[in-house]
């Protein structure tokens, strides 16, 4: 018999016993390290109530484990709340006997029965979350520059190191980028915990005349070159910013620290960023034909699954679809099953309405690959052109892109 219940503080050695196990890259295996883990786990437990753990039990063994994220994100400029899966762990001894595919199952019905229609994860596997109908967020990039290469910008806002005594301001300013931010996620407690916890990170604030926090930066440094303590990297972990002029007073702060370090590294889904440098090349002297020189590595992350059509149209009742009006079948294409939903979406200029009756166009496509069209991250145009939408009249491709349109694809930074 199987049965999937919420794990409490009596479950914790059996969940970091599965935890270990299922993502080895933890790596220390001592008893001190799994009694740090363990006791991390318990914290989350007791101070974080928008984190529930749950567990996959068979005759009484739990073979499965998962954390479950209650969050609130911008979608279009609205907060929402969306779920997030994470930390998804199998027994070993348990592979390939559907546990995963049970809790994911589990982890939509959830939320779903309190009207949470988009889920998110990140995933380890993304070919076992999109054929479950989760689509690809916006790409992470890493970018290598040298600090030669940084822009030469006077200082014009006063800095200064922040320590845990800011932390109202910090999650204030936080706040405030979150709300001009498609996509993104209000601070989560291990994000929290772990700024000043975490005892490598520096944090420098950016404040306006009126003594305002209105930006800062998280990093670390990491030695560049085994052997020779003179090479330095500077890894920013974090770079929170409400205003181009904030922005350009942090990168003042990095390039001053030419004289140490010898390269920055961001991670960011800014695709414009390249254009702040002189030079973006990276470190690794790439070449791809014909004449093209790397500078960026990209990673896929953030998926995310529209679980509810009609819900997820309803909780996004704010966005106008950049006023077209155009009424068309939406036929939404399970990855898995390939069975069907249909809907009559209207367009009146202003909202969304799902209805009955007559229709312009037709537009067949699969699962994911509307969730992520849904939430912004890809374009009907796109899709279109790589032959993932289907169309019975190609007259009607350009209005139907440009109600989908987003000038910003969301940007998730929340690690989970």
């Amino acid at each position: 018999m199987r049965a999937i219940r919420q794990l409490d503080e009596n479950h914790i050695a059996d969940y970091a016993d599965i935890a270990f196990n299922a993502y080895p890259s933890f790596k220390d295996f001592s008893p001190e390290a799994r009694h740090l883990y363990e006791e991390n786990v318990l914290l989350i437990m007791r101070t974080d109530p928008g984190v529930t753990f749950f567990g996959l039990f068979e005759d009484e063994t739990l073979i499965g484990v998962m954390r479950l994220f209650d969050f609130q994100m911008n979608a279009f400029g609205v907060m929402i709340p969306i779920s997030g899966l994470g930390f998804l762990g199998v027994h070993l001894m348990h592979k390939k006997k559907g546990v995963a595919r049970e809790l994911v199952a589990f982890y939509e019905e959830r939320y779903l029965s309190q009207k949470v229609p988009i889920a998110s994860l990140l995933p380890f596997r993304p070919d076992f979350y999109k054929p479950m109908g989760y689509g690809f967020g916006t790409k992470m990039r890493q970018y290598r520059i040298p600090t030669e290469f940084l822009p030469n910008l006077p200082k014009t806002d006063f800095l200064r190191y922040l320590t845990p005594e800011d932390m109202e301001a910090i999650l204030d300013c936080h706040k405030r980028v979150v709300q001009k931010s498609h996509g993104r996620i209000m601070k989560i407690g291990d994000e929290i915990r772990d700024l000043f916890g975490e005892s490598v990170n520096r944090v420098v604030g950016s404040f306006d005349d009126k003594g305002q926090l209105t930006g800062y930066l998280v990093y670390k440094f990491q030695n560049g070159k085994a052997g020779n303590y003179t090479i330095n990297h500077l890894v920013v972990k974090e770079m929170i910013h409400e205003s181009p002029a904030v922005l350009k007073n942090l990168l003042g702060y990095l390039k001053s620290q030419q004289d140490q370090i010898a390269l920055v590294i961001f991670n960011t889904e800014e695709e414009h960023f390249h254009y702040l440098f002189s030079n973006p090349l990276n470190d690794t002297h790439n070449y791809i034909p014909y004449g093209y020189l790397e500078t960026n590595t990209e990673a896929i992350g953030m998926m995310y699954k529209v679980i509810d059509t009609a819900m997820a149209f309803e909780q996004c009742g704010h966005r106008a679809y950049n006023h077209v009006k155009v009424t068309f079948r939406l036929d939404i294409e399970e990855d898995y099953s390939k069975e069907v939903e249909s809907s009559i979406v209207t367009l009146d200029g202003t909202k969304a309405v799902l209805g009955s009756g007559g229709y312009d166009v037709t537009l067949k496509i699969k699962r994911s690959d509307f969730s992520a069209l849904f939430i912004g991250c890809t374009s009907i145009s796109g899709l279109y052109g790589l032959g993932l939408i289907e169309l019975d009249d190609e007259s009607f491709l350009n209005a139907l892109d440009l109600a989908f349109y987003t000038p910003q694809k969301p940007v998730c930074y929340t690690d989970f």
